[in-house]
C-alpha cells in the first residue's frame, strides 16, 4: 500500500487527477471501503478535477478522529477538510482542522511529512487570505517555500511551483511569482499543459511589473502550445491572458485582437467564468481606446456575466469596479465614475487592480478641479507600485499625474513618479532604480518591524518641482564609489550625489539618516541602532512634517499593536514620548487638533524645525 500511494502522489504531480478518480473508483466496486491512504488520495483528487460535492460527501463520510490511521494520514485529511472549509466560506471549521492536521505531523516519524507539512502551510496562507490576514499569510507562504526547498526534486515540484507562485501573486508579491513559475516552466514538458499554464501565469507576473516584451512572449507562447493541445476553452483562457498582457503594455489594439481571437476558439462552450473575463476586459481595452458606447455595451455583458456566477474572487470583484468606472470616465461621466471609484480606493489596498482604480479616480478627481482627492489617490497608488513594484498602465493619460506627484514630500512617491515617467518617455525604468532584492526566509524582519500598508503622504503642492529624470545624475555614471541619494526637506525631495549630501543638508537643525541609521541634532549625534523601533516613526513625522500624523499612524508606523489594542491610547504617548526624548526637546513635537467636532488630534514636528531626511535611491 505505501508503494501504491507513493505512486498515486506521482500521477497527481503529473496532473493525472482524473486518472486516480476514475481508478480509485473502479476499485470501490470490488471493495467495502478503501484503504485510508487511497480515501484521502481519492478525496485530493475529487477535489483538484472540481467535483467538489463528491470531495464534500466523502469527507463527511470518513471518520471525524481516525484513531487508527496513521498520522500522515489524518494530516492528510485534515488538510482536505481544510481546504474544502475555506471554499465554503466557514474559516472557523478550516483554522480547527488545520490545528488537528498540525497535531497529527508531530506524531509522524521523524523525517517524513514533508509533503504534508507543505500542504498545511499552503492551506493556511490560502486561509489567511480569505480572512484579510496578509501577513499572517505571508508568513505561510514562507514557511511553505522553506519546505519545499527541502523535498526531494522531481516532477511533483511543478504543481507546487505553480501553487507558490498563485500565492506570491495574491499577496501582491510579482518578482516572487516569476521566480516561482520559471521554476515550474524549467520542470515542464515543453509543449504539454503545465507548460503552458507556466507560461501564461508567467506572462501575467511579468506584465504586472513592465517586462512587456518577455511577459508577450510568454502569452504567445501560452497561445501555440494551446493551440496544438488544448484547443476549446483553455486556448480562449490563453487569449486571454495575452489580452490582459497587452492592456498592461498600454497596447489596447492589440488587446482587442486577442480577445476577437479568444472568442472565437470559445465558440458555443459555457465557461461562465471564462466569459465574465472576456468581457471585462474587452471592456478596459474599449475605455482606454476612448470607444464610449462599445465599451458601455460590453460593460453591460459583463455585469450580466457577472450576476449569473454563484461566486466570484475580491480581486475579479475589484477589477470590474475599475472598469466600470474606467468607462464612466470614458464616457465623459466625471463624478459618477469617482462615486463608483471612491467607496473602493481603499479595500485590496495592495492588489494591483486597487492601484490602477487609485489612478482613475485622481484623473477625474483632477478633472474636476478637486486637487486633494487627486494627490491622496495618485500618491495610495504610487505607494503600492513602489511597494510591490507594479506598474500600471494607461501611463499616458496618467502623465499629469506623475508630474504632480514629483512634487511630494515622500521619497517613495518621487521615486514611483521618476519611474512611470520614464517607462512613458523611454519605454523603460530608469537605470538608477533597480528592482528590489528579495529578502531571503531567514532574513524576514518580523511584522512589527515591517512597513504599514496603508499610508498617504502630505500634500505638497507649494513645492517645486524637482526635475524628471535626468541621465546626468545616472547611478551608471558616477564615479566609483559613489551614489545617487535622495533628501527630503521642507522644500521637497531632492536627487544629490552622495558626496553632495552636506551641501544638501547645511542650515538644518535636525537630519535623520535612513542609510548609517544615525539622528544628527545641532551638532550632537544619536545612533539609532538601538532605537530601530522608533526610526520608522521619525522618519513617518518627517514625511508628515505639515500635517503631522494621528495617533493610528503612528501606531502603524511604529509597528507593534494596532489601533484595535486595549492600549492604543497609552502606547501613542509613550511613543510620543519616546521621540520628544530621543530630539531633546518637548517642544519638538507638537499636539494639534483637527479641524470640527469630531477632529482628530494629530502630532507633528514643530514649524520652527528646519529638517532634512536621507534616503537610499532605493530602500530594500
Amino acid at each position: 500500500m505505501h508503494a501504491v500511494t507513493q505512486l498515486l502522489d506521482r500521477l497527481a504531480a503529473a496532473d493525472e487527477a482524473q486518472f486516480i478518480v476514475a481508478w480509485c473508483e473502479s476499485l470501490m466496486g470490488t471493495r467495502s471501503r478503501l484503504d485510508s491512504g487511497l480515501s484521502v488520495r481519492l478525496l485530493r483528487a475529487y477535489r483538484e478535477t472540481g467535483r467538489v460535492d463528491r470531495a464534500r460527501e466523502l469527507a463527511a463520510a470518513l471518520p471525524s478522529s481516525p484513531s487508527s490511521w496513521n498520522p500522515l494520514d489524518t494530516a492528510r485529511l485534515a488538510i482536505e477538510r481544510a481546504i474544502l472549509s475555506t471554499i465554503d466560506g466557514r474559516p472557523d471549521h478550516g483554522e480547527a482542522e488545520l490545528r488537528q492536521a498540525s497535531r497529527a505531523l508531530t506524531l509522524a516519524p521523524r523525517g517524513t511529512g514533508l509533503r504534508e507539512q507543505l500542504d498545511l502551510h499552503l492551506t493556511a496562507a490560502q486561509l489567511e487570505l480569505r480572512l484579510s490576514r496578509v501577513q499572517q499569510a505571508q508568513s505561510s507562504l514562507r514557511l511553505a517555500e522553506h519546505v519545499a526547498d527541502r523535498l526531494e526534486d522531481g516532477a511533483w515540484k511543478v504543481a507546487v511551483s505553480m501553487s507558490l507562485g498563485h500565492l506570491s501573486m495574491r499577496l501582491a508579491d510579482p518578482r516572487t511569482a516569476v521566480k516561482h513559475y520559471s521554476t515550474a516552466l524549467t520542470r515542464s514538458a515543453a509543449r504539454g499543459l503545465a507548460a503552458m499554464r507556466a507560461h501564461g501565469n508567467l506572462a501575467i507576473a511579468l506584465g504586472s511589473v513592465g517586462a512587456f516584451d518577455d511577459a508577450r512572449t510568454n502569452a504567445m507562447l501560452a497561445c501555440q502550445i494551446a493551440a496544438e493541445i488544448a484547443a476549446g476553452w483553455r486556448h480562449a483562457d490563453a487569449y486571454d491572458v495575452l489580452a490582459i498582457v497587452e492592456i498592461a503594455a498600454d497596447q489596447p489594439v492589440a488587446a482587442l485582437q486577442a480577445l476577437d481571437d479568444g472568442l472565437a476558439a470559445l465558440g458555443d462552450l459555457e465557461q461562465p467564468t471564462l466569459r465574465y473575463q472576456l468581457a471585462g476586459h474587452r471592456t478596459l481595452a474599449l475605455a482606454m481606446l476612448g470607444r464610449a458606447q462599445p465599451a458601455k455595451q460590453w460593460l453591460a455583458k459583463a455585469e450580466k456575466a457577472r450576476a449569473e456566477l454563484f461566486q466570484v474572487d475580491a480581486i475579479d470583484e475589484q477589477d470590474l469596479v475599475a472598469t466600470r468606472a474606467r468607462t464612466l470616465e470614458a464616457c465623459g461621466q466625471l463624478e459618477e465614475a469617482l462615486e463608483v471609484a471612491k467607496p473602493n480606493v481603499e479595500r485590496l489596498p495592495d492588489a494591483f487592480v486597487t492601484g490602477t482604480l487609485n489612478l482613475v479616480a485622481a484623473r477625474c478627481a483632477l478633472s474636476l478641479g478637486d486637487h486633494e482627492t487627486a494627490r491622496v489617490a495618485t500618491e495610495r497608488a504610487a505607494l503600492s507600485g513602489d511597494r510591490h513594484g507594479w506598474v500600471f498602465p494607461d501611463r499616458a493619460v496618467s502623465q499629469e499625474l506623475w508630474e504632480l506627484a514629483m512634487k511630494s514630500g515622500d521619497s517613495r512617491v518621487v521615486r514611483f513618479a521618476e519611474k512611470m515617467l520614464s517607462i512613458l518617455t523611454t519605454g523603460m525604468a530608469p537605470p538608477s532604480i533597480p528592482p528590489p532584492p528579495r529578502a531571503s526566509f531567514s532574513s524576514m524582519p518580523p511584522p512589527s518591524q515591517r512597513p504599514p500598508y496603508n499610508s498617504v503622504p502630505p500634500p505638497r503642492g507649494s513645492f517645486p518641482s524637482i526635475p524628471p529624470f535626468d541621465d546626468e545624475l545616472s547611478a551608471a555614471d558616477l564615479p566609483e564609489g559613489e551614489t545617487l541619494i535622495y533628501v527630503t526637506t521642507l522644500q521637497g525631495v531632492t536627487r544629490v550625489r552622495s558626496t553632495e549630501l552636506a551641501q544638501a543638508t547645511a542650515g538644518c537643525d535636525l537630519v535623520v539618516d535612513t542609510i548609517t541609521h544615525h539622528l544628527r541634532l545641532e551638532g550632537r549625534e544619536v545612533s539609532l541602532e538601538r532605537r530601530r523601533a522608533l526610526e520608522p516613526l521619525v522618519v513617518a513625522l518627517l514625511r508628515r512634517a505639515k500635517e503631522g500624523l494621528s495617533a493610528d499612524e503612528i501606531l502603524r508606523a511604529a509597528g507593534g499593536p494596532g489601533p484595535e489594542s486595549a492600549d492604543a491610547e497609552h502606547r501613542v504617548r509613550v511613543l510620543i514620548s519616546r521621540v520628544r526624548d530621543l530630539l531633546g526637546d518637548p517642544a519638538a513635537i507638537e499636539r494639534v487638533r483637527d479641524a470640527g467636532e469630531h477632529g482628530r488630534t494629530r502630532y507633528r514636528l514643530a514649524a520652527n524645525v528646519r529638517f532634512a531626511l536621507v534616503e537610499p535611491l532605493y530602500a530594500p
